[in-house]
């Protein structure tokens, strides 16, 4: 179990980290099988194919709350808000208006929206598994976490949707920015990212880039199926100056990658996706989603 750790330089934690060749080769393999699944949801036009996406990320918040086993604002609620707009910059206050926004139906001891001032940490099966770094670093961290988040430049790891967001999942969790809320707020800022650097790489008809504000893929799903392998690989990552991530940092990646094969998998081969227009209007009569 890693000891509490004291503040360091997260760029100078990142900078040694190179992506593993068996890495980039399952990393095409899942690009080549989302840009399959991403033209058939838009070749029923982006009405719809919106229309589904909403859907789709109504499933991802139920299924992230059901991960934590614990009450969050209800998904529909949560839909209704610009919470989710991935075209701003990111900052602190948005960041902590997230958490607000899914604790707010809740009952806590603590104020809600804001990062902690307490120390806190980890366990799992009555075992402290992790300790958050200490409630007076939690500012410096983030600013660092936030400049990485908005840092946009060529290289993998700064651009590619998969290996990007996936980067941000795992530091937000180590960071641990707040008592409760953490692993959710931190999906969701990986879908935000995802979806950001989707809407860079891929182009509509005209050239332009896309202006999607929901993701087209979710994996709370499958993480909330393989819960256990999920924690087991967060723990494994050190959280430490001058830490050997490489190993740790590349097997997370490689589980995410699995988690989108998996729910793509899922999702071509449900009802819903191949009868994309009459899933719409079932939607539509539900939750009279227009």
């Amino acid at each position: 179990m890693e000891e509490k750790t004291s503040y360091f330089n997260i760029q100078k934690y990142l900078s040694n980290l190179e992506i593993e060749q068996g890495v980039l080769e399952h990393l095409a393999e899942v690009q080549y099988e989302f840009n399959e699944y991403f033209k058939r949801v838009f070749a029923h036009g982006q009405e719809k194919a919106l229309t589904y996406l909403t859907l789709e990320l109504f499933n991802e918040l139920l299924y992230s709350n059901q991960i934590e086993e614990s009450k969050i604002t209800p998904p529909a609620e949560f839909l209704n808000t610009n919470i989710l707009n991935n075209n701003k910059i990111l900052t602190n206050k948005r960041i902590c208006n997230i958490q607000k926004e899914i604790l707010k139906n809740t009952t806590m001891p603590y104020e809600i929206g804001k990062y902690r001032d307490v120390d806190v940490f980890v366990k799992r099966q009555g075992e402290i598994v992790y300790y958050a770094p200490s409630s007076s670093d939690v500012e410096r961290f983030m600013q660092d976490f936030i400049r990485f988040y908005n840092k946009n430049t060529d290289d993998i790891i700064n651009n590619d949707p998969f290996i990007k967001s996936a980067l941000i999942h795992f530091l937000f969790v180590k960071i641990h920015p707040f008592v409760d809320g953490n692993g959710r707020v931190c999906r969701i800022l990986h879908n935000m990212k995802f979806t950001s650097l989707l809407n860079s790489t891929y182009k509509n008809k005209n050239g332009k880039e896309l202006e999607l504000k929901l993701p087209p893929l979710n994996i709370s799903y499958s993480i909330y199926n393989n819960k256990q392998s999920y924690y087991n690989k967060l723990q494994a990552i050190e959280f430490k100056k001058d830490a050997d991530i490489n190993y740790s940092v590349n097997r997370f990646i490689d589980f995410l990658l699995y988690m989108y094969e998996e729910q793509l998998y899922y999702n071509k081969n449900s009802h819903k996706f191949k009868n994309i227009s009459q899933t719409i209007n079932e939607v539509k009569r539900k939750r009279k989603i227009k």
